[in-house]
């Protein structure tokens, strides 16, 4: 009986082992406010080291950003059962009295917004990362995004209420963020 009852124990530990490669591990999370029942749900930021704990991926996020930062928070969004997820954080510059805004990155792990817009066309040039990725540039006045698919993870970087920049600088700048990403 005693052999019976330690591989059960043994077969649970790998099953949740297992399960938790590939969900969301958000036991110390705290939901924000959402509807019950109904996706998607997003939760209270954390710091990038708890996201690291709790993600069932790597995150990719930049090496490289052009100015001194706040330590970013990371919002974790769920779109479906713990397993397509969604991360966003900023980097606000440490001084905010400036016109050059800030940088926000937002990664999801599944199909999603950055598919929609490069199928409808929501940008101004086609341009190529240093490992030769596709990467999509659009200006809209105000803000830039740089956004690409990268093995089945899609990116979308902002340039956000950078009105001191031309869009030529934005390209530049984004550029070098999203080739910092590795």
């Amino acid at each position: 009986m005693r052999k019976a009852g330690a591989v059960a124990a043994a077969l649970l530990v790998t099953v949740l082992t297992s399960c938790q490669g590939s969900m969301l591990a958000d036991g110390e999370m705290k939901l924000d406010t959402h509807s019950k029942g109904h996706y998607p749900r997003s939760y209270k930021p954390v710091s990038l080291e708890k996201s690291e704990d709790v993600l069932p991926f790597k995150a990719h996020l930049p090496q490289y950003i052009p100015y001194k930062y706040k330590p970013p928070k990371v919002v974790i969004t769920d779109w479906g059962k713990k397993e397509k997820l969604q991360l966003e954080t900023q980097y606000i510059r440490k001084d905010e009295n400036t016109e050059k805004g800030f940088i926000t990155i937002t990664i999801f792990n599944h199909k999603n917004l950055v598919n929609d817009l490069i199928k409808q066309k929501k940008y101004v040039k086609m341009l190529e990362l240093a490992d030769g990725t596709s990467a999509y540039f659009a200006y809209f006045g105000n803000y830039a995004e740089l956004f690409w698919v990268r093995d089945g993870e899609e990116y979308d970087l902002r340039h956000m209420f950078a009105s001191e920049y031309t869009q030529k600088q934005l390209e530049k700048e984004l550029l070098g963020i999203a080739n910092s990403i590795k």
